[in-house]
C-alpha cells in the first residue's frame, strides 16, 4: 500500500479518515519538491518514484479556533527552511500539520473514540483499527520531518545514510505504514545519491508549495501581522541597466519610422508644397505656365499630364509604408507603455495593414490623427490629374495652374507633413520593447517561452473570430519587456508577460518535466475534443473577399465590365480614337478651372485609385496567409518557408523578388501586379483632354498610347483576380490570424516554446541561425500546424515541431 495515495482528512469528532486519492492529485509539500528536484538531473535512476508524504492535515474546525497557534501553519521561523525558500513561494495551497497541543488533546480523547470507530469507513474497505498509537506516532514522525530536510543539507556521512530519525516498533495494523517507511528511504537513498545536484534554482522551480501564512516576530507596540502572505512567484517589472550588452535597450524603430525616413519624407512634402505654390503663384502673375504646343502626344503634355501625378505617386507608395510600419509594431509599442489602459487593447489591434480605402485607427490619440491626415493622401493622385489645364491669353492657349486645385493640394500635403512630423517625435527614443523588428511567425514566438500571459488562452484556438477570442481575454493588460520575480536567483528575464501574475507551475511525472495542466473553463474536453477533429472547424475561416463567392465573383463581374469596355472602346460606331463629346462645360473661368478637365481627369483616376486600393487587401492577405498555408501542408515546412517568412513586412518589389526566391510565384505576380496597379490612377488622370476637332467641335480625346496602357492593366488585373481561385483550400483556418491574440491561440501551447532555437535569442540573426540549422545527421527541423498534445498534457491545435520524441503523433488535417 503505497502512503501517497493515502489522504487524511477530518469526520467525526475531528477524527482522521484515510481516503484513496491519486498521488498526482495530492499538494506538494517542501519535501516533495527536494524529492521531485532531485530527480530532475538524473532520469535514469534506478528508484523511479519516490513515496509521497503527505502532512497530517488540521481539521477546519482547528483552522478557525482563536486559540490556535499560527505555528500549525507554517514553522515560527521562516529562515529555517533554508533551501526550501523558493519552495514555499509557490501558488499552490499548503497541506498544514498538526501541532503539539492538537496531538496531546488527540491522546486524551483516543480512549472515548474507539466506540465510534465502527462509523468510520475507508472507502467500503475494512473498519479502520481502534488503536490511534500508529497515527500518533505517523504525526510525531511529521513533526521531526524538519530534522531531515536540515539532515539533507548537511554532506553526506554513513551515519545519516543508514539511520531513520524515528524507530517504526508499532505495527501499522494494515494502515500500509511500513512500506511507506521503506520507499521513503529509497527516497532519501536517492536524495544523497544526487547530493551534488544543480543550484537551488534549478531544483525548486517546479510546483512548489507555499504555506497559507507565516508568524512575525512580535516588535515592541506593533501588533503580530497573523495572516500576512508569502512572496508568491510573480512577474515584476523592471528596468535593467541601460546600454549594456547583455540587456540590449528596448527601443528598437524600424527604418521607415526613424530620424532620417521622416526627414526625407517631410522634404517630400516641403519640396511638394513649394512646387504647388510657385505654379500657382506664377500662374496667375503671368497669365500661365507656357504656351500650348505639340498636342497630346509631346512631351509637355506628358509634363503637366502625367508628371504631377507620379511625383504624387512616389509620396503616396511612401506614406503607404509608414502607416504598414506604424501599424505593425503599435501592438508592441503598446505593451511597453506604463499605462495599464494603453496596454488594455494592444492584444486585438490589427498587426498588418488593411485597405486604405476603409482605414481603422485603434492607437494612441496622437496616431490616430496621423493615420487621418496621411488617409487623405488617396486623393492626391486624382487632384494632381487635374491640376493643370489651358486657358487662351491674347488668343493663345497657354498651360495654367488651377488654383483651387493648386491651394487644396498644398493643404492636403501640409496635413501629411504634420503627420509626418507627429510620427516622428512619437517614435523618436520610444521604448518600443522590442529589441528588433517583428516581421515573422518565429519574432513573435520568441517573446513567449518565458511568458506567463498564456494560461487564459485554452480553447482559444478552436474559436471563431477575434471577437469570441476578446471576450475570453477580456481586461488583459500584457506587458511586452524586461521583467524579475522575487527569487533573485532567476534574475532578470525578458518576454511579454502579465504583471503581477504567477510564473507558470511545472510538476515531473514519470520522470518528465511537464507543465501543468491548463484550466478550460467552461470547455469541457469531450466538446474540445470533437471541435479540434472537426474539419469544419479547421477549415472554418478566410477572408471574406477570398471566400469562393467572392473570389469567382470578382472574376466574372472584371470578365464581363472589361468585355464592355473593349466593345465600347473598338466598335466603329464608339470607337474611342474618335472621342466623345464631354456633355459639360469645356470654358475654363479665370481660375482655370473646366468643368470638362475636372470631370474627365478626376473621376477616372478616382475609380483608377479605388481599383488600386481594392486590389491591395487581396495581396496583403495572400502574403500574411502564406506561412500558416506552408505549414498546414502534409509533411510541415521548413522555418525558411513558414516561420521566419515575412512577406506582409516587405516593399512591393522586396517581396516579388524574395518569392522568386523561395518559388512562391503566386505571392511573386500578385506583390508585382500591386505594385504597377498605381499605373491605373496615374494614366487614367491624363487620357483625355478636351480639343477642337476639325469640324469645329469640342469633343474629349483620348491619349491612345496610355489608354492601350490602361487596358493592357485591366487585363493583368483579371489575371491577378483569376490567379487567387486555384489552391485557396490551405489558406483556410479556424479563425483568422490578423492579431496578436488570434496568433498566440495558435502557439500557446506549443512545444516550441521549450525549444532551444526560442530560448532568449540574442538578435534576429541569432534566431533566424538558429532555425536554419542542420541536424547532426544533416537533417532540418520541420514544423506543422494541426493537432497535438500540448505542454499542459492537453490536445490542442496549432503550430508544432514534427517529430519532437515522446509526444505522439501530430495530425494534420487537410481537404
Amino acid at each position: 500500500m503505497n502512503l501517497g495515495d493515502l489522504d487524511l482528512r477530518s469526520v467525526h469528532h475531528n477524527r482522521p479518515q484515510l481516503e484513496r486519492v491519486h498521488t498526482s492529485d495530492l499538494p506538494v509539500t517542501p519535501l516533495n519538491v527536494r524529492l521531485e528536484a532531485d530527480r530532475t538531473p538524473s532520469f535514469a535512476s534506478s528508484i523511479s518514484e519516490p513515496a509521497t508524504v503527505v502532512r497530517w492535515q488540521t481539521p477546519p474546525s482547528r483552522i478557525h479556533s482563536p486559540e490556535q497557534s499560527t505555528d500549525t501553519l507554517r514553522p515560527a521561523t521562516y529562515a529555517r527552511i533554508g533551501v526550501n525558500e523558493a519552495a514555499y513561494r509557490s501558488d499552490t495551497p499548503l497541506v498544514v500539520r498538526f501541532d503539539e497541543e492538537q496531538i496531546i488533546s488527540n491522546e486524551a480523547q483516543a480512549s472515548r473514540r474507539d466506540r465510534n470507530m465502527d462509523n468510520v469507513s475507508l472507502d467500503s474497505s475494512p473498519p479502520t483499527p481502534t488503536d490511534d498509537t500508529p497515527y500518533i506516532r505517523f504525526a510525531i514522525d511529521q513533526l521531526t520531518r524538519d530534522e531531515d530536510i536540515r539532515a539533507m543539507q548537511r554532506p553526506s556521512t554513513a551515519t545519516s545514510s543508514d539511520s531513520y530519525p524515528v524507530d517504526r516498533i508499532v505495527p501499522d495494523n494494515g494502515l500500509g505504514y511500513i512500506s511507506a517507511a521503506e520507499r521513503e528511504r529509497e527516497a532519501l537513498k536517492l536524495i544523497r545519491k544526487h547530493r551534488s545536484s544543480p543550484a537551488e534554482g534549478r531544483l525548486f522551480a517546479f510546483n512548489a508549495t507555499r504555506p497559507l501564512s507565516f508568524a512575525e516576530p512580535a516588535v515592541a507596540n506593533t501588533p503580530v501581522k497573523q495572516n500576512r502572505s508569502s512572496d508568491p512567484e510573480i512577474f515584476i517589472p523592471v528596468d535593467p541597466p541601460l546600454n549594456t550588452p547583455r540587456y540590449p535597450d528596448l527601443t528598437f524603430v524600424p527604418t521607415m519610422l526613424r530620424p532620417t525616413s521622416t526627414i526625407m519624407l517631410s522634404c517630400l512634402c516641403l519640396l511638394m508644397i513649394a512646387a504647388l505654390i510657385f505654379c500657382a503663384v506664377y500662374s496667375s502673375y503671368n497669365h500661365g505656365l507656357v504656351a500650348w504646343s505639340g498636342g497630346i502626344y509631346r512631351g509637355l503634355y506628358f509634363v503637366f499630364s502625367f508628371l504631377p501625378q507620379i511625383l504624387a505617386a512616389c509620396i503616396l507608395i511612401y506614406v503607404q509604408g509608414v502607416m504598414s510600419t506604424i501599424t505593425r509594431i503599435m501592438p508592441y509599442t503598446l505593451m511597453a507603455m506604463d499605462d495599464v489602459d494603453s496596454r488594455t487593447n494592444a492584444l486585438f489591434i490589427d498587426l498588418w495593414p488593411q485597405s486604405m480605402l476603409w482605414p481603422k485607427w485603434d492607437g494612441p490619440i496622437v496616431i490616430n490623427v496621423a493615420y487621418f491626415f496621411f488617409w487623405l493622401s488617396v486623393f492626391t493622385i486624382p487632384l494632381q490629374g487635374c491640376l493643370f489645364s489651358v486657358v487662351q491669353v491674347d488668343g493663345v492657349w497657354r498651360w495654367t495652374t488651377v488654383q483651387g486645385i493648386a491651394w487644396t493640394l498644398v493643404g492636403v500635403y501640409f496635413l501629411i507633413l504634420i503627420a509626418t512630423l507627429l510620427v516622428g517625435l512619437f517614435f523618436c527614443r520610444r521604448t518600443t520593447g522590442l529589441m528588433w523588428d517583428p516581421r515573422s511567425l518565429a519574432d513573435i514566438i520568441a517573446l513567449l517561452p518565458r511568458s506567463n500571459c498564456l494560461r487564459d488562452y485554452p480553447g482559444t484556438d478552436i474559436m471563431r473570430n477575434k471577437y469570441d477570442i476578446r471576450h475570453k481575454l477580456n481586461l488583459r493588460s500584457d506587458r511586452l519587456g524586461y521583467w524579475r520575480t522575487p527569487n533573485a536567483t532567476k534574475g532578470i528575464f525578458y518576454c511579454m508577460g502579465e504583471e503581477g501574475a504567477s510564473t507558470r507551475q511545472y510538476t515531473l511525472e514519470s520522470g518528465k518535466i511537464h507543465e501543468k495542466r491548463l484550466n478550460f473553463d467552461d470547455v469541457s474536453d469531450i466538446e474540445k475534443a470533437a471541435e479540434l477533429y472537426n474539419s469544419n472547424t479547421r477549415f472554418r475561416y478566410i477572408p471574406w473577399f477570398l471566400t469562393d463567392t467572392f473570389v469567382i465573383f470578382w472574376s466574372v463581374a472584371a470578365f464581363f465590365l472589361l468585355l464592355a469596355l473593349f466593345i465600347v472602346s473598338f466598335l466603329p460606331s464608339t470607337a474611342i480614337r474618335n472621342g466623345f463629346a464631354p456633355l459639360v462645360s469645356v470654358l475654363p473661368n479665370s481660375a482655370g478651372f473646366s468643368a470638362a478637365n475636372f470631370l474627365y481627369s478626376f473621376l477616372p483616376s478616382l475609380l483608377g485609385m479605388i481599383l488600386y486600393l481594392l486590389f491591395q487587401p487581396l495581396d496583403m492577405a495572400v502574403r500574411k496567409l502564406k506561412p500558416w498555408s506552408s505549414l498546414g501542408q502534409p509533411h510541415g515546412a521548413l522555418a525558411e518557408h513558414s516561420l521566419l517568412l515575412d512577406y506582409p513586412a516587405l516593399l512591393p518589389i522586396q517581396c516579388t523578388i524574395k518569392a522568386i526566391t523561395n518559388a512562391h510565384y503566386r505571392i511573386a505576380i500578385l506583390s508585382l501586379l500591386s505594385f504597377l496597379f498605381i499605373l491605373l490612377p496615374i494614366l487614367a488622370g491624363g487620357t483625355f483632354f478636351q480639343l477642337t476637332t476639325p469640324s469645329g467641335a469640342v469633343r474629349m480625346i483620348p491619349n491612345l498610347p496610355s489608354f492601350y496602357l490602361i487596358l493592357a492593366l485591366l487585363i493583368l488585373y483579371l489575371f491577378g483576380l483569376l490567379l487567387l481561385i486555384p489552391k485557396r483550400h490551405s489558406m483556410h483556418l479556424p479563425h483568422g490570424v490578423t492579431c496578436l491574440a488570434e496568433i498566440l491561440s495558435f502557439v500557446y501551447a506549443s512545444g516550441v516554446l521549450d525549444d532551444a532555437a526560442f530560448r532568449a535569442p540574442k538578435s534576429k540573426a541569432d534566431l533566424v541561425t538558429r532555425l536554419m540549422a542542420t541536424k547532426v545527421r544533416g537533417e532540418r527541423h520541420r514544423f506543422a500546424f494541426g493537432v497535438f498534445r500540448g505542454r499542459g498534457g492537453v490536445e490542442c491545435l496549432g503550430v508544432e515541431r514534427l517529430g519532437r520524441r515522446g509526444e505522439g503523433v501530430m495530425v494534420i488535417s487537410g481537404r
